[in-house]
């Protein structure tokens, strides 16, 4: 039986580890938060102490962490995956992450005789929890045979973008479309509210012309909450989703490649992002 390791159980990792534990099959899992590792535990996956006992242990192993420099500790900090690596493991990076931060990891893997994809996630941790999710995917052709079976578990939908790295850059690009559609949303809102109009005719209206998608819509119900309903952790939550936004956009704009008078687009999605998720001053 394939042997898999599960490294970084957030939001989305632990709704990924969860749908792959479901299949049955040999997961090892490591976080540095203890509850997080003994919910996995719970439902049959096996706690290991460091990133390279869950490399020693498996065939394949996912990675989900929040920013580079968490991969770079992952990969080769102390304990890491290259302590306990060995030739033909295969990692599948599901973050958000540059594409020279994914290529340039591959490389690093490469020295101790391991293959690195990048394979990132879109759509939510409860289509993951479920295995619904999307895949955008690097270096697909190139994957052994242990990580391409872990896509399919993972996602209804594998999209190849191209070599590796694609996957990454494409994961950006997706999420400037995904928050400019929030930001839009936040602001027609407040136009309908400012006529006395009726706001919730947005949905209606932007669903009728087939312009609306699932997340926008999900979204739309945060924008008229008042801000007295958006305190303690739920406050905190969005917050953290805000910090997440100008994470992903700071990404984008370190691509650069805009054309011609749409480059302030990106600083301006990047710094409404307290706005959008109604955690700026003026909410509280």
């Amino acid at each position: 039986m394939t042997r898999y390791g599960y490294i970084g159980l957030g939001m989305m990792g632990s709704a990924m580890a969860e749908n792959l534990i479901g299949t049955g099959t040999e997961v090892t899992v490591f976080d540095l938060d203890p509850a997080a590792v003994d919910a996995a535990v719970g439902r049959g996956a096996t706690a290991a102490d460091s990133p390279a006992q869950v490399a020693a242990a498996s065939d394949a192993v996912s990675v989900c962490v929040p920013a580079a420099e968490h991969l770079d500790q992952v990969l080769d900090g102390p304990g890491g995956l290259a302590e306990g690596g060995r030739q033909g493991l295969a990692i599948l990076v599901h973050s958000t992450v540059h594409p020279d931060t994914i290529r340039a990891a591959r490389r690093r893997a490469a020295r101790w005789g391991a293959a690195l994809f990048d394979a990132c996630v879109a759509g939510g941790s409860a289509s993951a929890r479920t295995g619904d999710q999307i895949l955008l995917a690097g270096g697909v052709d190139e994957m052994p045979g242990p990580a391409r079976a872990l896509l399919d578990v993972y996602a209804a939908r594998v999209i190849c973008a191209g070599p590796v790295g694609a996957g990454a850059a494409l994961k950006i690009a997706v999420n400037v479309m995904t928050y400019a559609q929030f930001a839009a949303a936040a602001t027609a809102h407040d136009l309908m509210a400012a006529q006395s109009a009726d706001p919730a005719l947005l949905t209606e209206a932007w669903g009728a012309m087939g312009q609306l998608g699932s997340l926008t819509e999900q979204y739309s119900a945060l924008v008229g909450l008042r801000p007295e309903q958006i305190a303690g952790g739920f406050r905190e939550s969005l917050e953290a989703l805000a910090g997440i936004g100008r994470k992903d956009l700071a990404l984008a704009l370190e691509l650069g490649q805009t054309r011609p008078g749409t480059a302030g687009v990106l600083q301006a999605l990047h710094d409404a992002m307290d706005a959008v998720y109604n955690v700026h001053e003026e909410a509280r």
